[in-house]
């Protein structure tokens, strides 16, 4: 307990003391925690209470954390956060031990209750523990994690260093998109999708490439994502799609053009696809948007709005990666498609995984009743093709029939 030491003995407040007392010291143990749930106490306490709150709990974690942790204060950051501090000694310090010893404190704490006046609040916290140079940066690197993560616990030692070297990727990848787009080398690629009855192409879809300051052509699996975090994304989607519809005079097949849900709430992205249909529009009925999910987009209303107006102009639509995840059947409803593209990951183990066999059976089986034609993507031997004609899939697109490449 803590008998011997009244609570200015052991709690400061404020992060400036806290690094006043890190540079002070060469290297430190350090024990980041948070309340889970103070974002919802501080808005439900008064000001007062909250701080109360927090000076109690500061007191209940010291009088927990054993003796032989050496620990002699405790910072309070009054965002719920509470730091333990301590030199770091190379000899003393014996990871697994510290490791299980910090779990239990926290298994004590989480089961503890605390009383103010008529209220008692259990309150669970989260715990990120990290020691050496840069400890207190590499544990709050460990903390977000925690809280992205809803785990409780984490050794956050190598975070910092990982942490820098992904947003140094992160701005290489930045500024490989800057170059790319300001020397017009976002280019597109086009794959050949094949009737499954007569062999030949009829269509073709539209695949975004990148071209490096070194004339490597960069998948977009490389720089996609990050181009959503920043202003680039659109810019990309823009390119993509003036490309694609400039592409119906280099061909008389059909063009197919991935948009995103997201894509379809932009309102550039809509004004551009709608001047482009007006542009091309003797040559819409040639284009297909093949529709790729986004997680966080919930204006549906917009969407369909969106898909209604440019079926009108003649355009078809494609589910695509159909197979993957829950919501495919309600997807149909909503954006009645004309097309079914089966997940990719069906395909590929079609020879050797019934369950994906019979998964594509039941799609084929579906989309026949529902009058929609149906397409697999990663069609890669004739193995593979055999087993989707004879369960009876309209269209094939992969390595068997060709790769994306420039329309010629």
């Amino acid at each position: 307990m803590i008998d011997k030491f009244t609570m200015n003995d052991y709690l400061f407040f404020g992060e400036y003391k806290l690094i006043d007392y890190l540079d002070s010291i060469d290297e430190a143990v350090v024990i980041l925690i948070k309340i889970e749930e103070f974002k919802y106490l501080n808005f439900s306490l008064k000001s007062k209470i909250s701080k109360k709150l927090q000076k109690r709990f500061a007191k209940k974690l010291f009088s927990y954390m054993p003796k032989h942790c050496n620990f002699k204060r405790v910072y309070l950051l009054e965002r719920g956060e509470f730091v333990f501090v301590k030199p770091y000694n190379k000899q003393l310090v014996i990871e697994e031990k510290l490791h299980r010893t910090i779990k239990k404190f926290q298994e004590r704490v989480n089961s503890a209750r605390i009383k103010i006046g008529l209220v008692d609040y259990t309150l669970s916290i989260v715990t990120s523990l990290a020691y050496g140079i840069n400890a207190l940066e590499s544990a709050k690197v460990g903390l977000f994690n925690l809280l992205q993560s809803k785990q409780s616990f984490i050794m956050a030692n190598e975070l910092l260093e990982k942490e820098k070297a992904f947003a140094v990727k992160k701005l290489q990848t930045f500024n490989m998109l800057r170059r790319a787009i300001n020397t017009y080398n976002i280019i597109s690629y086009f794959q050949p999708i094949v009737n499954n009855q007569t062999k030949k192409i009829e269509k073709y879809e539209s695949l975004v490439r990148l071209i490096d300051e070194k004339d490597n052509i960069v998948s977009p699996y490389f720089f996609l994502d990050t181009a959503k975090e920043g202003k680039y994304y659109n810019e990309i989607t823009s390119i993509v799609l003036r490309n694609s519809f400039r592409a119906l005079f280099y061909t008389d097949m059909e063009i197919s053009i991935n948009l995103s849900t997201l894509d379809m709430t932009q309102e550039s992205t809509i004004k551009e696809f709608f001047e482009l249909l007006e542009r091309y529009k003797t040559e819409a009925h040639r284009v297909t948007v093949e529709i790729i999910e986004d997680d966080d987009v919930d204006d549906l209303a917009l969407i369909k709005e969106f898909i209604r107006y440019i079926k009108l102009k003649g355009v078809k639509i494609a589910i695509d990666d159909f197979g993957k995840g829950f919501s495919n059947f309600s997807r149909i409803l909503s954006y009645e498609p004309d097309y079914i593209k089966i997940d990719g990951s069906l395909v590929r183990d079609i020879e050797s995984n019934i369950v994906s066999k019979n998964m594509v059976e039941t799609i084929v089986y579906f989309s026949k009743k529902q009058g929609l034609k149906t397409i697999a993507e990663y069609v890669e031997n004739e193995r593979i093709y055999k087993i989707l004609c004879d369960i009876g899939v309209d269209y094939s697109q992969g390595f068997y029939f060709g790769k994306a490449d420039v329309l010629k």
